[in-house]
Order: C-alpha cells, then structure tokens, then sequence
C-alpha cells in the first residue's frame, strides 16, 4: 500500500529531523513497497513491545475514541491551532477542537485510532496509527495509516497537524473520488 509506505518514510524523516533516529541503511533493493509495508507492521510491532510512544500521545489518540469531546479538548491550550492538512481544515481554541471532533464523530460511525508507535523531539510528539470508522451512509469501512504531529506548550498540545490520505479513506469506503459529505 502506497500510504503506509509514505507513513512509514515521513516517520523515519521527522526522527531524523528530531535528531532521535539515524536514516535507514537499506539497500535500494529492500526499499520496496512490500518491504516499506514490512517496516511498518515490525514499526508497529516494536513500538507496542517497548510502548514508546510519549502519554500525550496515546491521551490524544484515546481521547478522540470517546463520546466525551470534551475529553480531547482539555489536551489543548486555550489558544491551540487543530489543521486537518487531507482536507485542509483549521480549526482555532478548545472550542474548535470539540466542534471538529464531533463533526467527526457526526459523519464518521465506529471512529477509531489505534495508537501502533510514535516518539518525542524537544516540543513535539509525532503519533502513528491507523484511523478507521464507517462514513455515514458508504458501502464500506477504511482503516487508512495516519500521522499527527502535536507541538506542546508545558503539557498542553498548542497546535496539531493530522496527516492521512483522503483518497485512501473514499476508495476504502467505495465513495467515489470526489465525494463530498451533504450539507445539512
């Protein structure tokens, strides 16, 4: 799948970027889209073995999971910035981050996001994981992998950036490619 492999390179370049990880030695040969797949199942894998992934980020993960938006809203600072980069999206304080998550949880049934790695740079954490649900009235469920980057201010989230592939989610969900939610 071309998006996990994506997911799996901007991982690896955001921790290099951090300064936490040493760019991959492999050889072009190995740098296939089955072998990027590998690496992330075995990322995924290793990650829940040593659960790296910094409580902040399993917080956010498990907080959109909830009926409660209030849940993931106190995660935020008052002032925080929520961008949706798939479909370029922004919404601005804690009151925005509760309308898009239950905007979400409106159009999106059996919303979930399974945590499978992530790490910490200086004020930021970047989350890995697989999004899934069942958009409301599509033939099918997605699970689609995703990433999000929250910058913190203290222990507080003062921006986030989620980054998936939008057209993965209506291909999985048998919507066609330009399918927009109704108004309403």
């Amino acid at each position: 799948m071309r998006t996990r492999t994506f997911v799996s390179a901007f991982v690896a370049a955001a921790a290099v970027v951090a300064g936490i990880a040493a760019p991959s030695a492999a050889s072009p040969k190995e740098q296939t889209p089955t072998a990027g797949a590998r690496s992330v199942a075995e990322h995924a894998r290793m990650s829940r073995e040593r659960d790296d992934v910094p409580a902040i980020g399993r917080r956010w993960a498990a907080a959109w999971v909830t009926t409660d938006t209030r849940d993931l809203a106190r995660l935020y600072t008052k002032d925080a910035v929520y961008t949706d980069r798939a479909l370029t999206l922004v919404f601005r304080g804690r009151e925005g981050v509760a309308e898009w998550e239950t905007g979400s949880h409106q159009l999106i049934d059996d919303f979930g996001f399974e945590v499978t790695g992530g790490f910490r740079g200086r004020d930021e954490v970047v989350v890995e994981g697989v999004f899934s649900g069942h958009i409301a009235g599509a033939p099918r469920p997605f699970a689609v992998p995703a990433v999000t980057v929250l910058r913190l201010r203290g222990d507080l989230i003062r921006s986030s950036d989620d980054y998936y592939n939008r057209g993965e989610i209506l291909s999985d969900s048998g919507l066609p490619a330009d399918w927009t939610p109704a108004a309403g």
